[in-house]
């Protein structure tokens, strides 16, 4: 394996603080020669790349306890920043962001990579989930501990806004706090779908969630959609939500999302996929599960929060 060199031809030197005050302190000191890192499965492919230069010092978050684990209390989910995607993968108090994550590379990967550094990318797979799920991140600074919602920083990070604080947690809805808590007779659904141009070991086209509580007469309520994958920058779809409050699931319904998803995300094109192609293969992905979600949940013999993804012949 080549060893990755800094500029000089040098390997980065590497600090390993214990606590995010710590942490913190010494990016502050060696400003802009430092990054944050934990997995670096992101950044590695960036500096072997050649897209982003190799840093003369690093600043490993891995031993900082504050970091790890994921807390749950009170219906909300506290998630280290540097809970490995693994870990999200398995664990059971949220099924949309277990489907992400199950999603998110091989096995090996997932048991490096972390949810902080999926997040902090601006461009993660794990972002539509967590949109739906009304995130909000923790970080610490100059200013001590801080907190934003995930919708407002992705816009203000599509702004051209950049972020020079330390991730310290992600905090979501867990599964029972869905929008609001249904009332008798309502349910609660959602699901996470990822597109890719093939199984496994490539980006994805695009990825896609959505939540809801559909009462009883069939209409919805508390409805979050929202897109992302690949490079293109995760949304929340507030114009396609309001599309879908209080209506009923029909086949009109679901050309208004369709029709939503396609004007309001602002997909990425590559030397992959255009960016029109990015944004039908969501808005059709988000189509089939909200079909999918008219039928009574006895008869589709699915659960409430369902993931997966698909390949490219999939999107339709």
């Amino acid at each position: 394996m080549n060893t990755i060199q800094a500029a000089g031809g040098l390997p980065p030197g590497l600090w390993q603080p214990l606590t995010v005050a710590e942490a913190w302190e010494l990016k502050r000191n060696l400003g802009g020669a430092a990054v944050f890192t934990a997995g670096g499965t992101l950044l590695r492919t960036q500096w072997e790349a050649g897209t982003v230069p190799l840093p003369a010092q690093l600043i490993s978050l891995e031993a900082v306890a504050e970091l790890q684990g994921i807390r749950i209390s009170g219906g909300q989910i506290l998630a280290g920043s540097q809970v490995r995607l693994e870990a999200c993968r398995s664990q059971k108090v949220s099924g949309l962001l277990a489907a992400a994550s199950r999603t998110i590379g091989a096995p090996s990967i997932r048991r490096l990579a972390t949810l902080g550094g999926n997040v902090a990318s601006g461009i993660g797979d794990a972002l539509p989930a967590l949109l739906v799920k009304d995130a909000v991140l923790h970080w610490y600074g100059d200013a001590g501990y801080e907190s934003v919602g995930l919708a407002e920083w992705l816009d203000a990070r599509a702004g051209g806004a950049t972020e020079g604080r330390l991730l310290t947690g992600v905090e979501l809805q867990a599964d029972e706090a869905v929008g609001e808590k249904p009332d008798a007779g309502e349910r609660a659904v959602g699901f996470y779908r990822k597109i890719m141009r093939r199984e496994a070991f490539v980006p994805s086209l695009a990825a896609a969630a959505l939540t809801a509580v559909i009462r009883e007469d069939g209409t919805l309520r508390a409805v979050r959609v929202a897109a992302g994958g690949g490079s293109s920058a995760a949304r929340r779809l507030r114009g396609t939500e309001q599309e879908l409050e209080g209506r009923g699931v029909d086949a009109t319904l679901v050309r208004k999302l369709q029709t939503g998803v396609q004007e309001e995300w602002p997909a990425f094109a590559d030397a992959f996929a255009s960016a029109e192609y990015r944004r039908l293969a969501a808005a059709n992905v988000l189509a089939a599960g909200l079909w999918e979600l008219r039928r009574p949940e006895a008869e589709a013999g699915r659960k409430n929060v369902e993931g997966g993804r698909g390949t490219a012949d999939e999107a339709g």
